[in-house]
């Protein structure tokens, strides 16, 4: 790709001879990957059409692009000078829209007029604001709990007194999903960091490895050290330009202060390698497609080896509760899931960016923290495009994972998408199922066809059978080998319940 802006069927069968894989393995993963399949000229443009980028916009900003430039997304200039492309999220949600060309990822006003005239400039980063008078995320990583472990055994029994439940989405305990690698018989262990979960609308994972990867290092090395593993692996997505030269200069520092052994591996560009074990088939060179479990990773993860696989702000977690114990995160939320939890905000806030918070807060009350939304609150989506859609008459509902989940909805990555009042929620829902049909991994047919069914029951102009779509989402939900099908209904099920007359049901 980056010689000649494609992949050939001679470049296939040269890295078949090299790799010593089957050709039809190398295809497969060739044609996977969407930094693979795209067709790239001297200059290539990738316009964000994230949620966060379509509430800020809707389809206003592609448009503009494509014809600005004259090419369509997908497209190369026949003199290969220029190349469009579709691309989800860059992780410039609290100024969207957003666009990248080659490097440079601009985002915000005057953002798609500078792309045309080719003078694109650095986005604005993320505000950070803790409401903690000792951050526990938005603190600098420094190794201080690296230097205070004692024992692995302790160090294990504090990271499940403190009941860490993972910040990825499933919320499944970590201390747990450690226990089980460390009992297992196999002396040679591994980390995994997923730093590839894209979920549109956040950008906690981006500000973490690009602006505090020392943090992320070291509950890895602690992660290890619980475990008996003595090296970890770190997937990094390929949509965040900042966050592997960040973290590779890390690694060398942290050379300091641990023998752990740290590989950074940038990936291709697919959403649903953010599941583990597409995540771990990334990781091994392989198409991210989801497998089934059992065996579950910290049996059998990278390469056969017991595996631990948590996402970047869970591990950063662990740090505190190496040096403070257990019972002062537990402290941070009162009554509520221990410890704090980053929540970002999109463009459409008064005051956007990522805020570090307790649990037990209500869903009003984060947003009164962004500022409000001043076109006014008509829905949010909580958590990733997995989640449900929270509608303003339930802005007080508490944020913590029972709570949120008792009304449809989720925790989830954090990331918090207000669609402000006139939003068709119609195209709310097109733009959705878009997103789950394009970013399916195309493994289990429930999901590469019932998504695809989905979205064109939305995308042809006339009303939608109700009946049809409802026996649609309960295949996904039954039928889907993992949770992006099986997820993807969540939000079209919140928009029936709270905006019937928008979807066009018939």
């Amino acid at each position: 790709m980056d010689q000649r802006g494609e992949i050939t069927d001679a470049d296939r069968q040269l890295a078949a001879e090299r790799s010593g894989l089957p050709e039809a393995a190398v295809y497969g993963v060739s044609t996977f990957y969407d930094d693979l399949l795209t067709p790239r000229g001297k200059r290539h443009v990738r316009v964000c059409t994230g949620t966060a980028c379509f509430a800020a916009a809707g389809e206003a900003h592609v448009r503009e692009v494509e014809q600005g430039l004259g090419l369509a997304l997908g497209e190369r200039a026949e003199d290969r000078s220029l190349s469009v492309a579709e691309t989800v999220c860059l992780g410039y949600c609290h100024a969207a829209p957003a666009v990248r060309d080659g490097d440079v990822i601009d985002a915000g006003p005057g953002a798609i007029e500078r792309v045309l005239a080719g003078s694109c400039r650095p986005a604005p980063e993320p505000v950070q604001v803790s409401t903690f008078a000792e951050p526990v995320l938005l603190r600098q990583g420094d190794w201080s709990g690296y230097a205070a472990r004692t024992t692995p055994e302790e160090l294990l029994a504090a990271v499940k007194a403190a009941e860490v439940r993972g910040r990825g989405g499933a919320g499944f305990p970590a201390g747990l999903k450690w226990e089980f690698a460390a009992k297992s018989p196999n002396p040679d262990k591994v980390i995994v960091a997923n730093g590839d979960e894209g979920d549109p609308g956040s950008y906690i994972d981006k500000v973490l490895m690009e602006d505090n990867p020392h943090l992320l290092l070291e509950g890895m090395a602690l992660a290890g050290f619980a475990v008996g593993a003595t090296q970890g692996f770190i997937l990094v997505r390929s949509e965040y330009p900042r966050a592997k030269p960040a973290l590779d200069r890390a690694v060398e520092e942290a050379k300091a202060y641990t023998d752990f052994q740290f590989h950074v591996i940038e990936g291709a560009g697919s959403y649903v390698v953010g599941e583990e074990t597409a995540l771990l088939s990334c990781l091994q060179g392989l198409r991210g497609t989801v497998s089934a479990r059992p065996p579950f990773p910290a049996e059998r993860g990278v390469h056969g080896l017991p595996t631990v696989v948590n996402n970047i702000e869970t591990l950063c977690n662990i740090p505190y509760i190496a040096k403070h114990g257990a019972e002062a995160y537990r402290a941070l939320s009162p009554n509520a899931t221990p410890g704090s939890k980053l929540v970002c905000f999109n463009e459409r806030f008064a005051k956007p960016g990522v805020y570090e918070v307790p649990f037990g807060m209500t869903v009003r009350e984060l947003c009164e923290l962004a500022g409000g939304v001043p076109g006014g609150i008509k829905a949010l989506q909580i958590g990733g495009p997995l989640a449900g859609i929270l509608p303003a008459s339930l802005l007080d509902t508490v944020f913590d994972f029972a709570p949120m989940a008792a009304v449809g909805c989720m925790v989830g990555h954090g990331s918090i998408v207000a669609f402000e009042e006139g939003t068709d929620m119609h195209a709310v829902a097109e733009h959705l199922l878009h997103f789950g049909a394009s970013e399916s991994c195309g493994k289990c047919f429930p999901c590469r066809i019932g998504l695809n069914r989905a979205h064109a029951m939305f995308a042809n102009g006339g009303p939608v059978d109700k009946s049809s779509l409802e026996a649609l989402l309960e295949t996904l939900e039954l039928g889907s080998l993992c949770a992006h099908g099986s997820g993807m209904p969540a939000p079209i099920r919140s928009l029936i319940t709270h905006f019937p007359e928008e979807l066009g049901l018939a």
